[in-house]
């Protein structure tokens, strides 16, 4: 598997076979910076071939709704054990996971027919599915503005933002397989002291560093392509790709401010909490949808509101006040 060192963002193949949460030590080549790296599960449930060799592999559930982008994740995770099913909306990706119980699910924020954190709420209320782990997608290509954790997960185990798929989602889902929650090699900190137990891994030659880079360059010419209209290339195109920009912006704001968007739905003051998240957001859709498209509709205004209805079907407010200003 891929990981990072956390200091010189230096990137390494690590293909040791550890057992159940054992760690190793890694000193980086590069700026000798030394980091904690996790073992792959083999804690897995045993089950073998006819030469008493384990062939149990990690079952991953890929929900997003652009068929490259599913393409790309199976083409990162293709070198590890590991078995990719990938669905384009969230209902049919649910009924999936109800059905096979994977190891891991990589969840889009925005799917449409149902929000991701709708699948993953559904995912949690169900006891047959109290074994899987939930990683959401942030759903924006590497923003700026974002350079924090969200302060909740929706009942997922961890979150990945898209440019850190090719480098990270391998060693997060063998983490959360083996038991352990919230694991990124990019934000892993060094480690103090010269005692520990310490190995060098493999560090990627050019040609690896070359694919890495064309996959991440795959996953952002995807959203783009998807989400960035022009009103010469057909009105009916055009107009799709403002909804789902629309509500990939808004999956992105509650991803990140559960608690804003949970306070203001229920005070009624939704707007102004996240005045400057919407004003950001209102700039990404500007600088992506031409004003012949925004001209007589309202697909951002769309998607907030189909959020805040959302939001107070699940915190069960019968009563539906206005939702203040624009």
């Amino acid at each position: 598997m891929l990981v990072g060192c956390p200091k010189c963002r230096t990137k390494y193949r690590v293909s040791h076979e550890k057992p159940g949460n054992e760690q190793v030590v890694l000193r980086c080549i590069k700026c000798h910076c030394l980091f904690r790296v996790a073992g792959r599960p083999c804690s897995l449930p045993a089950a073998t071939d006819g030469d008493g060799r384990s062939k149990r592999r990690i079952r991953v559930v890929v929900a997003n709704e652009s068929n490259v982008f599913c393409q790309a994740v199976a083409k990162v995770l293709s070198s590890e054990p590991i078995d990719v099913f990938t669905f384009n909306d969230g209902k049919s990706a649910l009924a999936a996971i109800e059905r096979m119980i994977p190891d891991v699910v990589l969840l889009d924020v925005a799917l449409p027919l149902m929000y991701g954190f709708e699948v993953c709420d559904a995912i949690r209320k169900n006891p047959a599915a109290a074994s899987v782990r939930i990683i959401l997608i942030a759903a924006i290509y590497d923003k700026t503005r974002y350079k924090r954790e969200p302060n909740s997960l929706y009942g997922a185990d961890d979150y990945i933002e898209k440019h850190h798929i090719p480098d990270f989602l391998a060693s997060k889902i063998y983490q959360l397989v083996s038991g352990d929650r919230r694991f990124d090699g990019s934000d892993n900190a060094c480690l103090p002291g010269e005692d520990a137990p310490q190995q060098f891994a493999q560090q990627l030659s050019a040609g690896e560093m070359a694919e890495l880079k064309s996959t991440r360059m795959t996953i952002r010419h995807d959203e783009e392509r998807v989400t960035v209209a022009k009103a010469d290339r057909g009105d009916s195109e055009a107009h799709v790709k403002a909804r789902r920009l629309a509500r990939l912006i808004v999956s992105d704001i509650a991803l990140y401010n559960q608690e804003y968007v949970e306070e203001g739905v229920l005070n009624d003051t939704f707007y102004k909490l996240l005045e400057v998240d919407v004003r950001d957001g209102r700039s990404l859709y500007e600088g992506r949808i031409p004003v012949e498209v925004r001209n007589g509709t309202s697909y951002l205004d769309d998607a907030f509101e189909e959020l805040i209805a959302q939001k107070k079907r699940e915190l069960n407010i019968l009563k539906e006040p206005g939702v203040g200003s624009v």
